[in-house]
């Protein structure tokens, strides 16, 4: 027995120092790298430990660490040492927005006694910058710092997963002049600088509100470069299941940006948001939900002060743009099937006053292939649009339309508001005949309402790539002045654009000076010619100019508007594509987006879908008031005070109650003076209503809840 018990032992014994040995060889001689996952945020750099999951042999040290990175998308990375430890980290920073996914990558170690061993890197980019409007027969790239439609190709793609894109890329431009008569602008192309250099680098726009300079910061770059994206099936949803016991709204509803941060100096209000209990605090569980347009709707809010402007080395406005991209699911309607659409609400957070106040909508229209394109516009459809100058598009490129080519607006619905005259402007003369003003194409003339009037498209500009035998001056502009001037009508050579052939008389022109270049026969009235006939043939067009197709680009202009402290103005824009697919001339594509135009125009001039659905909310097209108002009580029962606070509207003022559906229900005037209306409303059932008040200035609407 003892015998056997030694036995035991004395194996257990060996097979315990085998094991240690083992393991102690192991230790020794096993060198392994292990696979990694890295997360990052764009701008944010990471220091990681590169060996800190592997094993390294305790007698050898890493001479070496190689990274392999392929299709970076601008992935940075920069090696730091600590020899006393010889630990090995890296700083890992996704250099640019705009690109959300994964990247691939390895990396191989090296030990001073030479042994190898190698892993795969896996970097995942959260990047919620951009996102895609994508609910009808458009596939459409919107950016949260507003630059739209590409990031390296052309990302706006119609039809629907066709992989055939018509817009290459799409950017707002803002420009006034301060009491020292100083130009503030800002405005971007492809964001290459003065001095073209790699796209997507140099911004005069960043994404989030404007704030205190001090309390801009990497941290709110990331909360800011997003863009929440929601259906109208679920806000529906919400609305139904917001008080169920374990409910939880979906991510875009729940942290909707209906509030800033006062204590950032954000304002208090930004993101529109139906307040169910009026406390002017955005919370979904209070059944509090996103105001959007259409059946999909993208919000991004972007500002021209977080930094320099590196495209157009312009002076800052301190404006902030809210962006609202939308569209509708018709399928049986080819008009809205085949539209985008764009609402802007812009922000004055300055202290300056800016005259002479021009917005731009820039846009490089490719229809599939590029190179055979030409542009033109509808004055009095407020468009501007590409068309294919060949029958075929392209020579059988994979990017190309082929056969019958399709064409591309982009669609001033409505502009700024003009600046108030205390007056209805008129859109007809005492014998019902079209003026020749702004009323050509502006929203809202002769409608009884004071001072509502919004302009249309008041200026159409191409510009020309710069290729070898276009002239200088009809390029893109590089600094903030040529492009203020170019919105002003001006060449870059400070001559005036030209009636007839390229807009300059060195170039055909024949005169006279005129706001439109190729608008064909769609100016009746002369009015973009000052309301005077051309020196030379009606019809101007790119055909007419003998130009030889090619790749176009061109910029819509509307205003001009004082711009307060504090004002708040909007711009409304539609993209139509339209594609004839039984006729082979390109005219054909352009007569179909003509009509497709009209039905566009005609929804959103009266509020009202094909479908016969409303296009926007009550009152979403109201001016801005600076009207003061409170009703109380809310919840009413049998009557309501509207506390003017002191700031009675002076001439009187008209007070609507409406229905939720937008329909008036009650209507008295006000007479000037009246600081307090007290309004009885027994009739009214239990429900929800608008209280509208309008003045000779402006209007004003706030909800009110009636509960029996």
């Amino acid at each position: 027995m003892k015998s056997r018990i030694s036995d035991v032992t004395r194996n257990l014994w060996i097979f315990f120092m085998v094991t240690i040995c083992l393991q102690s060889f192991s230790q020794h001689r096993s060198l392994q790298a292990r696979n990694d996952t890295i997360d990052l945020y764009p701008k944010v750099p990471l220091v990681y430990d590169i060996l800190a999951n592997d094993s390294i042999p305790s007698n050898d040290t890493i001479k070496t660490v190689t990274i392999t990175i392929v299709n970076s998308n601008g992935l940075v990375v920069v090696k730091k040492t600590h020899d006393s430890t010889w630990t090995w980290t890296f700083t890992f920073t996704a250099q640019h927005w705009g690109f959300g996914g994964e990247i691939q990558g390895k990396y191989m170690l090296k030990t001073m006694s030479n042994d190898t061993s190698s892993a795969k890197i896996l970097f995942r980019i959260h990047d919620r910058s951009y996102s895609y409007l994508d609910i009808n027969n458009v596939s459409a790239r919107f950016t949260a710092s507003g630059l739209h439609f590409f990031y390296e190709n052309a990302d706006y793609e119609v039809p629907k997963g066709s992989g055939k894109t018509s817009i290459f890329s799409n950017s707002f431009w803002i420009g006034g002049k301060d009491g020292q008569n100083q130009l503030h602008f800002a405005g971007e192309r492809y964001r290459q600088g003065p001095i073209p250099g790699p796209a997507n680098t140099k911004p005069d726009f960043y994404a989030g509100p404007v704030m205190d300079s001090t309390k801009y910061s990497i941290y709110q770059d990331t909360i800011w470069n997003y863009i929440w994206n929601v259906k109208k099936t679920e806000i529906d949803y919400h609305r139904a299941h917001y008080a169920e016991q374990g409910y939880v709204p979906i991510h875009d509803i729940q942290t909707w940006p209906g509030n800033g941060d006062t204590g950032l100096g954000q304002a208090q209000r930004l993101a529109p948001f139906s307040d169910r209990n009026a406390d002017g605090i955005y919370n979904p569980f209070d059944g509090d939900y996103p105001e959007i347009r259409g059946d999909q709707a993208l919000f991004f809010i972007f500002n021209d002060d977080r930094g320099p402007h590196l495209e157009s080395f312009g002076a800052k406005l301190k404006v902030e743009i809210h962006g609202m991209a939308y569209a509708f699911d018709l399928p049986e309607d080819s008009a809205l099937k085949n539209t985008v659409f764009l609402n802007y609400k812009l922000f004055n957070r300055s202290q300056n006053s800016y005259d002479s106040t021009l917005l731009g909508i820039f846009t490089d229209i490719d229809l599939g292939y590029a190179n055979d394109d030409y542009v033109g516009c509808d004055v009095e459809r407020n468009m501007y649009f590409g068309y294919n100058g060949t029958p075929v598009d392209g020579t059988g490129q994979p990017n190309a339309y082929g056969e019958n080519p399709p064409t591309q607006s982009v669609t001033v619905l409505a502009g700024p508001y003009m600046d108030p005259d205390n007056l209805d402007n008129p859109r007809h003369d005492m014998n019902g005949n079209q003026l020749c003003d702004f009323s050509v194409n502006g929203l809202n003339f002769g409608d009884t309402i004071i001072d509502n009037e919004r302009f249309g498209l008041q200026r159409f500009m191409y510009i020309n790539n710069s290729v070898a035998g276009v002239p200088a001056y009809m390029t893109d502009p590089e600094y903030a002045p040529e492009y203020y001037q170019l919105m002003s009508g001006k060449w870059k050579d400070g001559s005036f654009v030209m009636y007839g052939g390229n807009g300059n008389l060195l170039a055909g022109g024949y005169g006279p000076a005129c706001r439109f270049m190729f608008p064909g026969e769609s100016d009746t009235l002369n009015w973009g010619s000052g309301c005077i006939p051309p020196n030379g043939p009606v019809n101007w067009t790119e055909e007419t100019a003998a130009n030889n197709p090619f790749d176009r680009r061109g910029v819509g202009i509307t205003g001009p508007f004082t711009f307060n402290p504090g004002d708040v103005q909007e711009l409304d824009i539609a993209f139509t594509w339209a594609r004839d697919y039984a006729a082979h001339s390109p005219l054909s594509s352009l007569a179909k987006l003509r009509a497709m135009t009209d039905i566009i125009n005609g929804a959103f001039a009266h509020n009202r879908l094909p479908n016969g659905n409303q296009f926007y909310g009550i009152s979403d097209q109201l001016k801005p008031s600076e009207i003061q108002m409170n009703i109380y009580p809310n919840p009413a029962l049998d009557f309501v005070n509207i506390d003017f606070g002191g700031r009675y509207p002076r001439g009187g003022a008209t007070i609507e109650i409406m229905a939720s559906q937008g329909n008036c229900l009650k209507k008295m005037l006000v007479p000037d003076g009246m600081k307090v209306i007290h309004l009885d409303i027994p009739e009214l059932p239990s429900g929800l209503y608008f209280i509208r008040v309008t003045t000779n200035v402006s209007s004003i609407t706030k909800k009110v809840v009636v509960l029996r």
